[in-house]
């Protein structure tokens, strides 16, 4: 059964058909279920080799990855995002290609060699800070790009879908400096530049707002291992007085609720702690951790809408929209 046929079958325009099954924000809600449930009902699919063909598509985007990136069992919060993206993008007909580089002085990375031999139809992007050559390479190919969560450029020529990190710090300031005889730490990822931290900045602008300040920034590699490491070497710190503690994310906010506990320090009568992220894992445990939750859901679902919208060439100009986070308190905190 051709698209043609299966339109005039279900009363709709071929083109709804091919929008609805495609994902495409222009046909509502109703119409895009109804021409599921229909398509189901009739073993109907489009083509998907037919359709790359006449309209020069591949029905694949690309996801760009971090600059040497580990693995994603490193990584939760971002294994938590890619797979929403995974989901969402496939409900819409689309592949993924994961593009990443261990090397960005290569004078041809793989991002670029992508855009250059049009294997993605469009790009979402994980990777903060691009090169000014790749960005320049993506305005010269007209590559549809959306920049996501916490992938901040410092350009007005891309989309970009954020996380407000400044607010989220400045909520868990605010809270933990309302608190007297603490001193408040700052546990940061140790590829996390603290200049140009805005976690970091907003916490310290909350405590500002307390009349408090921070006492001490520690640092680890983004892992529960590596944070619990940290908390140990430093073990005299923690052991003087009541601390306050934001850590980077929840993996490592894991691994130094655990080293807290292993130091005879009790969680949160003596210290607390205060995540980032609220990925699954964060509630798993005996004592949940307290955490500031990223709209996920939220930001896939509009970012994927925007690239496809880009993809078929609506005119859309650049912005950046920020996401609030929202406070999740739990066993961590007081």
């Amino acid at each position: 059964m051709t698209s043609r046929e299966f339109a005039e079958l279900i009363g709709v325009s071929q083109a709804t058909v091919s929008r609805a099954l495609n994902g495409s924000s222009s046909v509502s809600e109703k119409t895009r279920i109804y021409i599921e449930q229909k398509a189901e009902e009739y073993g109907f699919v489009l083509n998907s080799q037919a359709r790359s063909l006449k309209t020069s598509k591949t029905q694949t985007v690309g996801v760009l990855f971090p600059l040497n990136f580990d693995s994603l069992s490193k990584n939760l919060m971002f294994t938590h995002i890619s797979d929403q993206l995974q989901r969402e993008l496939s409900r819409r007909g689309y592949d993924i290609m994961i593009v990443y580089d261990h090397d960005p002085e290569l004078k041809s990375n793989t991002f670029e060699r992508v855009i250059r031999s049009g294997k993605v139809d469009g790009l979402i992007n994980f990777r903060p800070q691009l090169l000014e050559r790749e960005i320049d390479l993506i305005e010269k190919f007209k590559i549809p790009f959306v920049s996501l969560h916490s992938a901040l450029q410092e350009s007005a020529k891309l989309h970009q879908l954020m996380l407000d990190e400044e607010n989220a710090g400045f909520q868990i300031g605010q809270y933990f400096g309302g608190q007297e005889g603490e001193r408040y730490i700052y546990i940061a990822a140790e590829d996390e530049p603290t200049e140009k931290s805005s976690r970091l900045q907003g916490y310290m602008n909350g405590l500002a707002s307390r009349g408090k300040k921070l006492d001490a920034c520690l640092s680890a590699e983004r892992s529960s291992s590596a944070a619990y490491e940290a908390v140990m070497a430093q073990g005299k710190v923690f052991r003087e007085n009541n601390t306050s503690i934001f850590v980077y994310n929840d993996v490592m906010a894991l691994g130094v609720v655990n080293a807290l506990r292993d130091l005879g320090i009790s969680v949160p009568k003596q210290a607390q702690v205060f995540g980032m992220d609220d990925i699954p894992l964060a509630s798993w445990f005996t004592l949940k951790l307290s955490t500031m939750r990223s709209p996920v859901r939220q930001m896939v679902k509009d970012g994927c809408d925007l690239l496809i919208a880009l993809i078929e060439g609506e005119k859309i100009e650049p912005q950046t929209v920020y996401y609030q986070a929202q406070m999740i308190l739990r066993d961590t905190t007081r």
